[in-house]
């Protein structure tokens, strides 16, 4: 998961190279699961002019040429969320719906990674039964919960999320939610109440250089190699 400002070309390339082998999601699943994320990929683009560019696809995303040469017309000076999917529940993944990154009325958009059980989150009840069905994941009722966290001023809204999934990530597992709005504002959080190897899949790690400014996941700064990567704080925002 990659959210950028002012994004290049070798981040884009790092975010694809983790979507296809993920050498820390593979220490976490063990033989369970192959190394990558093949269920899916998205990207919401908010350009300076305030337009957004939204695209989300069934295909792996390193298979998905017409997606990719999209994003690549409209990523630059630009603030770019991009979310490649690993399903967690099984039988979500035939659904498209589930398909990040997840947009809310038009006025937030998230990525989410973790697995927190549907049955233990709060949402309306139209997503509460679908979640029941297993026809939608959890990000369903994550994205409810950022909805409901959000705030036009995007460090009060990282805080808020903060503070949820405080309150909703399980002991021994982890959460992170990266967020970007219509007018650009960006920023995320994240939380591990676990050790290794689970600790270093949730980290998140931010990098600066130049004009770009972005969060990812440990897999993304690993794959893209820059020693300006640091450990991002618990939440924050671009």
């Amino acid at each position: 998961m990659l959210l950028a400002r002012n994004p290049t070309q070798d981040l884009i390339n790092a975010m694809i190279s983790a979507a296809l082998h993920d050498p820390l999601g593979a220490k976490r699943w063990g033989s369970k699961k192959e190394p990558n994320h093949p269920d899916g990929w998205g990207f919401i683009v908010i350009t300076n002019k305030n337009r957004y560019i939204e695209y989300r696809s069934p295909k792996p995303i390193w298979t998905d040429e017409p997606g990719i040469d999209l994003l690549n017309r409209y990523y630059s000076e630009s603030t770019l969320l991009i979310h490649a999917r690993k399903t967690s529940i099984e039988g979500t993944e035939e659904f498209t719906q589930n398909i990040q990154p997840v947009g809310i009325s038009n006025v937030v958009w998230i990525g989410y990674n973790g697995t927190i059980d549907p049955k233990m989150l709060d949402a309306p009840d139209p997503l509460l039964r679908l979640m029941k069905k297993n026809v939608l994941a959890d990000t369903a009722a994550v994205a409810w919960a950022v909805l409901e966290a959000y705030n036009e001023k995007p460090l009060v809204t990282a805080m808020n999320i903060k503070g949820w999934l405080e309150d909703n990530v399980p002991e021994g597992s982890g959460a992170v939610v990266f967020f970007v709005d219509a007018f650009g504002n960006a920023g995320y959080a994240w939380e591990c109440k676990c050790d290794e190897p689970e600790l270093s899949y949730y980290k998140s790690y931010i990098y600066e250089r130049d004009s770009t400014k972005a969060v990812a996941s440990s897999t993304v700064a690993l794959k893209h190699g820059d020693p300006a990567w640091k450990e991002a704080p618990e939440y924050g925002v671009l």
